[in-house]
């Protein structure tokens, strides 16, 4: 009997483990996102009062709103994780019911059977009337055995209350989780409709402006142009330089120009390696423009098209570089700066840049600050706009980047 308990509480531990960890993992997702809200309603709020209807803060509550889906979702996963969870409780506490109830039968066998026998001269003569020495032995050895097992049952059905008594407890805790869930996700269904009244109000301000919004756009595609122009004629003229540099090496001295080959392929295989892991260019920030062609936030029927992300920040954030390079280019566009950095075959490129603390050459260090995010033209918000390329060939920067946990 104690083997079966022992056997069925491993079982119990076995099975309730990987439940558990999923609903925490659940949990540390859905506190991410809830800070990753609570960081972008104060990025509108900043600017909310203080400025007519852009598209900066159109962007960023539109973010706000998926985020707040998203966080309805994990809500959503964690209250069906932890719904399963209690069921599996209420079926391990019954199990224990029925076992202590099977326990203290069979003890309450043990004290009638021993209330019978209590008399010492009564278990004396149970020996005694033994037929031979063989099977007074064996009668000494039951009695033993017997007062033994009655110990062992006692002990056994205490452990036994106590491991019912726990798992009530932890029901009582999950269940109030599971309602305090309930009601947080109550709470966040009132605050999407607030969000999405917001967004239907900034959107119907914004139309109103229509013909503002359409000579910005343009102005917008132009210089969009001019930087893409800009980053593939330094990463051709990068890529002539080091064909050049490699040619002089090999006239000169072939283990050099070997060498040279070499680290550049060592730091391409290196920035190769941590696709999907490297480290955002700004820590605190919302993404609110996606690579890849995508709807104009105001006009449906106008198609834009990023070659990067846009992080929507405070004013003066720090701005890293994403892995260990060169500094290739830095130049002006009006009164901002950006910054090229080379990766091997790969480019990073930050743009809206003030506080350059880089110089062209400069070898540079994942994680290392390379300048503050300068605010938006034309808008309260600060914005960096962040590419990657693999020589001439655009890549989706969020495939590179890591994932908030």
């Amino acid at each position: 009997m104690k083997h079966l308990v022992v056997i069925f509480v491993l079982m119990l531990w076995a099975t309730s483990t990987p439940a558990q960890n999923a609903v925490q993992s659940l949990e540390q997702q859905r506190k991410q996102i809830e800070k990753d809200i609570a960081y972008t309603s104060s990025l509108i709020d900043q600017t909310q009062s203080e400025q007519k209807a852009n598209l900066d803060n159109l962007n960023l509550i539109q973010a706000n709103l998926a985020s707040r889906r998203k966080y309805l979702e994990e809500i959503d996963k964690q209250l069906a994780m932890m719904a399963v969870e209690i069921v599996a409780k209420q079926k391990t506490i019954a199990d224990l019911y029925d076992e202590l109830s099977h326990l203290k039968k069979n003890y309450a066998k043990m004290v009638r059977f021993a209330y019978r026998n209590r008399l010492p001269h009564m278990q004396l003569m149970f020996i005694l009337s033994s037929d031979d020495f063989n099977q007074a032995y064996r009668r000494i050895t039951y009695l033993r055995t017997y007062s033994e097992h009655r110990i062992s049952q006692a002990k056994s059905i205490s452990k036994q209350s106590e491991a019912l008594k726990s798992e009530l407890s932890t029901l009582i805790v999950k269940k109030a989780e599971h309602q305090h869930l309930i009601s947080q996700k109550t709470v966040e269904m009132l605050a999407l409709d607030v969000e999405e009244q917001k967004y239907q109000s900034t959107l119907a301000a914004l139309q109103a402006r229509g013909k503002e919004l359409m000579q910005n756009l343009e102005a917008k595609k132009r210089q969009a142009a001019q930087l893409n122009a800009q980053i593939q004629a330094a990463i051709a003229e990068e890529t002539r330089r080091e064909a050049d540099r490699r040619r002089e090496l090999e006239k000169k001295n072939k283990e050099m120009a070997a060498k040279f080959v070499a680290d550049k392929r060592l730091l391409t295989l290196k920035f190769e390696r941590q696709q999907g892991n490297l480290p955002l260019p700004v820590a605190q920030s919302v993404v609110v423009t996606h690579f890849g062609v995508y709807d104009h936030p105001v006009f449906k029927e106008v198609k834009l098209v990023s070659n990067g992300i846009d992080f929507s920040t405070t004013d003066g954030a720090v701005v890293s570089v994403v892995a260990d390079g060169v500094v290739c280019l830095i130049f002006n566009s009006g009164l901002s700066t950006n910054v090229l950095v080379q990766h091997g075959l790969y480019y990073t490129f930050y743009s809206n840049l003030k506080g350059i603390t880089v110089r062209v050459g400069d070898a540079v260090r994942a994680k290392q600050p390379i300048g503050l995010v300068a605010p938006a033209p034309d808008s309260p918000h600060a914005i960096l706009h962040f590419e990657l390329w693999k020589q001439t060939t655009k890549q989706d920067p969020e495939e590179w980047l890591a994932r908030r946990s």
